[in-house]
């Protein structure tokens, strides 16, 4: 299929919600192979349709490296979140470079759909539930940046305003999932 370009916290785009999915068709099935093609390209482990443009609610994850899972998740909404935390660090291929710890659920169960417009169910923790809660934020028109602890965003403001204008950074840092 093809690879697309991944939009940057400079488009306005991301701050828009996604709408839910109506046709589970042939379309569909495409712009998921190109959101594959467009993550795997990119060096990363999920990507939400709003990511490269499209706001409709469908992401993909692929955490297989990290024993997890790879999966394709459209219309996906939250049942239940844990109350118990994780601080651990996150980026994301929309803010390229940058990397801060961020609190999330350590576990969570969503409903969704598969490609073929099948219900399906999740229960996810660590890693793949950050992954997942990440992705779902993209398609409410949130990016994790925006969710940080204000001393936290303070660390990475300078770096946040050069991509919001447009530019690159120099030095690219990568979380560990992402690195190896």
């Amino acid at each position: 299929m093809a690879e697309r370009r991944i939009r940057t916290i400079a488009d306005n785009v991301l701050y828009k919600p996604s709408k839910l999915v109506e046709n589970f068709d042939s379309q569909l099935r495409d712009l998921v192979r190109d959101m594959y093609d467009t993550m795997y390209d990119a060096n990363g482990v999920g990507l939400a349709a709003v990511q490269i443009g499209v706001l409709k609610r469908v992401l993909v994850i692929d955490l297989e490296k990290s024993g997890f899972i790879r999966g394709t998740f459209v219309n996906p909404e939250v049942i239940e979140m844990s109350d118990e935390l994780i601080d651990s660090e996150e980026g994301c291929l929309s803010v390229p470079g940058l990397v801060s710890n961020l609190l999330r659920p350590k576990s969570v169960k969503i409903k969704y759909f598969n490609v073929f417009g099948e219900p399906q169910e999740l229960y996810a923790q660590d890693l793949l539930a950050r992954a997942i809660l990440h992705e779902m934020d993209h398609l409410d028109g949130k990016v994790f940046i925006d969710l940080l602890e204000p001393d936290r965003y303070k660390v990475i403001e300078d770096e946040v305003e050069i991509i919001r204008s447009g530019e690159s950074l120099s030095e690219k840092k990568l979380p560990a999932y992402r690195s190896n």
